[in-house]
């Protein structure tokens, strides 16, 4: 093999063995891409053959899956961090267009718990609890993975599990709150469907099916990167 050759297995070897976002990895693979090929360079003007400096540096980094455990707890920070800042930018953005799908269809909101409101699904006083709880949870657990990816990281030594754990949890908190709103839409489609404002709902429903697929998704990803970091 050619010295290029060698490079580029041993970079797709240690590319296998990172977890986290793509963007992140590419930046960790090139720049040890740019790491070896200056270490081969210095072996090769010391009078070593192209690809003996080649082999040279890459015997100087090191075994491929060492380099990758190494990087996996910046990694996991970083997948964890983005996953709750997705969470935090796309949750109020959700809300609204419900909000909007509410007002547009003429649902009549009150001082009152939202199950007795004019106009609410037959499953509201089911629904609406388990849709408040998972927003909260959902929020606090993204809140909890930004300080854990922040200041806080000088304090908590373990904090790539910590916060592959809280953005696990937030991703499938805002899918059961997804999940539950679009539990209630099904049960107004079924009871009353003349009653909805059919461009807004469906926007509405749109994000949040949207927001679902890819939350569960995102926090099944922290929860392999968290076993790989064991």
């Amino acid at each position: 093999m050619t010295g290029g050759q060698l490079i580029n297995a041993y970079l797709a070897e240690i590319t296998a063995a990172l977890p986290g976002p793509a963007g992140a990895r590419r930046d960790i693979v090139a720049e040890l891409g740019s790491g070896l090929l200056d270490a081969a360079g210095a072996y090769r003007r010391s009078g070593l053959p192209p690809a003996a400096a080649t082999a040279a540096a890459i015997s100087e980094f090191g075994d491929p899956r060492e380099i990758a455990a190494a990087f996996r707890p910046e990694l996991a920070a970083s997948q964890a961090r983005r996953l709750a800042l997705s969470l935090a930018g796309t949750g109020p953005l959700v809300g609204l267009l419900w909000a909007v799908a509410v007002v547009a269809s003429h649902v009549a909101v009150r001082h009152a718990p939202p199950w007795q409101w004019a106009g609410t699904p037959p499953g509201s006083p089911v629904i609406f609890p388990v849709a408040a709880a998972a927003i909260l949870i959902t929020v606090w657990t993204a809140l909890a993975t930004v300080a854990a990816t922040g200041r806080l990281t000088r304090w908590l030594p373990a904090r790539p599990r910590i916060a592959t754990s809280t953005a696990a949890i937030a991703g499938y908190g805002a899918a059961t709150a997804d999940l539950a709103i679009l539990a209630l839409l099904a049960s107004q489609l079924i009871s009353a469907p003349s009653s909805l404002a059919p461009l807004p709902v469906a926007a509405a429903a749109a994000a949040s099916l949207a927001r679902l697929t890819l939350a569960r998704r995102a926090a099944r990803q922290c929860l392999a990167t968290r076993a790989a970091l064991t």
